[in-house]
């Protein structure tokens, strides 16, 4: 005869299922939190960095005006190639200083967010591991089989009758007399004999195969 359950029997099931539900809440607020710096800080950085670069290819812009100008005020005038050929050096050097600042730009946002992305899966880690073990499954452990130590030892075989027959006798006696034969399905102190192989013999103790070598 089984009783309805009542619901104080229920009442600490629902408030750990309550509790459970609050702290994965809690761990993926952190996340979307961490998550929404991570950009900020990644749009910060970059616009930090091309403002820094900006202004110091204005510096330099600057000082290739002045350099330019003060080539304009000396008496020997320039013929058209030399100005074809500075022209062409400014462009090449504002082109590389473009690209210089590209990379730059390129390399520190890839750092930053590198940095926040490890920071941010550190962080999850730390929430994981401190999430009862209750919530983690468990995960079951091999068990590996007893090996057991038979009370008697392997003599060797012999054949009488065209049947095989395992020698065994006490591991400490060295006498013939104490020797015993054992066929296929025959047992000695709770040990059956399965088979015997040429160097080795199967016997099942307690449901469990073990194997015994001979000599």
């Amino acid at each position: 005869m089984t009783f309805p359950q009542t619901p104080e029997a229920d009442r600490p099931t629902r408030w750990f299922k309550i509790a459970a539900g609050i702290w994965l809440l809690l761990i993926s607020l952190i996340a979307v939190v961490n998550s929404v710096g991570l950009s900020r800080l990644t749009e910060q950085a970059r616009r930090d960095t091309q403002e820094t670069q900006i202004k110091a290819l204005a510096e330099q812009v600057k000082e290739l005006a002045q350099q330019a100008e003060a080539g304009k005020r000396q008496p020997k005038p320039a013929s058209q190639a030399e100005v074809a050929a500075a022209r062409q050096a400014l462009e090449n050097r504002l082109a590389s200083l473009e690209q210089a600042q590209a990379d730059a730009a390129h390399a520190s946002d890839l750092q930053a967010l590198q940095g926040r992305v490890s920071a941010v899966e550190t962080r999850q880690q730390e929430l994981r591991a401190a999430v009862p073990a209750v919530l983690r499954p468990r995960v079951p452990v091999a068990v590996k089989p007893k090996v057991l130590v038979p009370p008697f030892r392997g003599v060797g075989l012999e054949l009488r009758g065209g049947e095989r027959f395992l020698s065994i006798a006490p591991p400490a006696t060295i006498s013939l007399a104490n020797v015993r034969l054992l066929r296929e399905g025959d047992s000695d102190s709770g040990w059956q004999l399965q088979s015997i192989e040429a160097h080795a013999a199967l016997f099942l103790v307690n449901g469990q195969p073990q194997r015994i070598a001979l000599p």
